[in-house]
């Protein structure tokens, strides 16, 4: 039996395409990388709407001013001169001493009309604080009613305060099983109805001061609830008589509220003087309370 020896074997082995076959190849590349490009800007541009959506979400959540309604609220605790008022195109109210035959919409704002200009020399005007609705704006200007400023702070204060008239119309209001209510009691529940009052005021005319902000000095008006740093007491603005340089306040002790008149405007004293901070409201009310506690 003879042995064939093999003396080589043979590796490897090469392939060989045709021209036309490299050409298929090439073009099936070319289709491939332009598949790849259209996934990757696919991907891109899907990351970039989600961007701009958040970005829209984010800013949709940023705090937005209140918009206000123009009504008769905006004369409480204003001088009776003021008789008028108005919104501008751009949400901005304010009022004036002119009645409403004598301004008209002009541009973006109200104007004096020529003619009441020549019959009064002389204007009121009051800017007011925050942004209103200007819809319709042309037609917005409203005439102050004559009635108690009281009137305007709020429909529901009847149910927030308590009722005399509705406890003694209970049928055992004089059974000897029921306690009797005292003058203090009373006087207690008109201090209740004060403070409500007052700072249902300075909600609706936005009087309080801020962290870093004083309402003081100038801007100080009538039945504004004060802080005086000096005494750490608080205090109402109880008269602007319109005389210069002088104003009355009440104060707040623990034996009772009392009256410090013609007090200097323009002096140290009265300028450390400003509008209690929102946060300063339970200590007002607790103050309040203890003058006849």
């Amino acid at each position: 039996m003879s042995t064939k020896t093999i003396s080589k074997i043979e590796t490897r082995i090469v392939v060989g395409f045709d021209d036309e076959t490299k050409s298929e190849i090439n073009a099936l590349k070319s289709k491939l990388d332009e598949v790849a490009r259209g996934l990757s800007a696919k991907k891109e541009s899907h990351a970039d709407g989600l961007l701009a959506a958040m970005q829209a979400e984010a800013a949709n959540d940023a705090p937005q001013d209140e918009i206000k309604q123009l009504g008769q609220w905006v004369f409480e605790g204003q001088p009776k001169g003021f008789i008028t008022a108005h919104v501008n195109s751009l949400g901005q109210a304010a009022m004036s001493s002119m009645p409403i035959g004598d301004i008209k919409p002009s541009g973006d704002t109200w104007v004096v009309t020529e003619d009441a200009q020549i019959r009064v020399p002389t204007c009121l005007y009051r800017r007011l604080k925050g942004q209103f609705d200007a819809t319709n704006w042309q037609n917005s200007a409203i005439t102050r009613e004559t009635v108690n400023d009281v009137d305007y702070l709020s429909g529901d204060l009847d149910e927030c305060v308590p009722n005399i008239d509705d406890v003694l119309a209970q049928p055992n209001w004089l059974s000897e099983s029921v306690p009797q209510i005292t003058d203090a009691d009373m006087q207690l529940i008109f201090i209740k109805n004060l403070s409500d009052v007052l700072i249902q005021r300075m909600h609706s005319m936005d009087r309080f001061s801020e962290d870093d902000y004083a309402v003081g000095g100038d801007e100080l008006m009538p039945w504004d609830i004060l802080f005086y740093e000096s005494l750490d007491c608080y205090a109402v603005l109880i008269d602007g008589r319109q005389k210069p340089e002088i104003s009355d306040l009440l104060f707040f002790w623990d034996t009772g509220a009392a009256t410090d008149i013609n007090w200097n405007t323009k002096s140290a004293a009265f300028k450390e003087l400003r509008t209690i901070t929102e946060a300063e409201l339970p200590a007002f009310r607790a103050a309040l309370e203890a003058c006849y506690a």
